[in-house]
């Protein structure tokens, strides 16, 4: 992924505090949405609040059958806006190299048909950073965050094993976390249609230099909203046609390679196996939501 801090933001289940949130969630019942919008600014504040408006979306729709339009950019409100730059002033001063960089912003979607249709505009890292607080939707209640949409790959090997990252030791969050891959998607410079399949896959190429992923074999599995760094995330299977083996010996050569301090490979049956190999380990809440979709997929 292209970095803002060097490294991106997720939580693990063991955190203090962080269970709490996440027990409700986990319990939602996850099922396919047809045939309906759902707004992120009306839906994910009120799912925090615990009415469970939002729920988690599994389905299988192939890499090919998902639209994503690309329209203007979000603008913070004037308060918020005025928080947006105080905040980034203070991540600056604590990290000079930290990057405004331009993030895809899902604005609503809607399953029909079997295709996934995107609507979404512009937004900055700075923005997410000062909305993505899980206290936001209460100390700004008629506010929008800026909602970046997140990316998370399966990425499963010719020799059917799944690549697992631990994080980075040096990681802003969850140092030692167990990961899968994934980033933010970038919105063009221009207003029109956003290919996610090239975003996730460009995501996978800059972890882990695997660039063989079939667009035709590549399938969105599941659309999850991240409760303790707020914004929602899509999760897609990726089959590559190289071996466990191929990668690991590669993947030094990705640019964002030491975002990981370890690449794992685990087998199916262990990864959606609750006492595999990860039982006793810091999960962060993508790897979480990854095995519940690939467990629904693969029924």
């Amino acid at each position: 992924m292209r970095t803002f801090f060097h490294s991106r933001f997720r939580a693990s289940h063991l955190d203090g505090g962080i269970e709490s949130l996440l027990t409700p969630i986990e319990k939602l019942l996850v099922g396919p949405l047809s045939h309906q919008y759902v707004n992120f600014e009306a839906a994910h504040d009120s799912f925090q609040r615990g009415n469970g408006v939002f729920q988690d979306q599994a389905f299988s729709i192939p890499a090919d059958h998902i639209d994503c339009q690309l329209v203007g950019n979000f603008e913070l409100k004037d308060r918020v806006e005025e928080v947006r730059k105080s905040t980034w002033a203070a991540v600056c001063a604590k990290r000079p190299a930290s990057f405004d960089g331009s993030l895809l912003r899902m604005a609503s979607y809607r399953v029909e048909g079997g295709r996934l249709s995107i609507a979404a505009s512009r937004t900055r890292f700075s923005a997410y950073v000062a909305t993505r607080h899980p206290a936001f939707a209460s100390e700004h209640p008629h506010e929008d965050r800026a909602d970046p949409l997140g990316l998370t790959a399966i990425v499963l090997t010719a020799d059917g094993k799944v690549i697992i990252t631990k994080r980075s030791l040096l990681a802003d969050q969850n140092p030692g976390g167990l990961y899968l891959i994934g980033g933010y998607a970038e919105p063009g410079e221009s207003d029109g249609p956003v290919d996610i399949f090239n975003e996730i896959a460009r995501e996978v190429e800059e972890e882990i230099a695997v660039g063989d992923v079939p667009r035709s074999e590549a399938v969105a599995i599941g659309l999850a909203y991240d409760p303790v760094f707020c914004h929602p995330e899509l999760f897609l299977q990726m089959p590559s046609k190289s071996t466990a083996a191929d990668i690991l010996s590669g993947a030094d050569a990705a640019p964002d390679r030491n975002e990981a301090s370890e690449l794992l490979f685990y087998s199916v049956d262990d990864l959606l196996d609750d006492n595999g190999p990860h039982k006793y380990a810091a999960l962060t809440w993508s790897f979480i939501k990854a095995r519940k979709f690939l467990q629904l997929h693969l029924r």
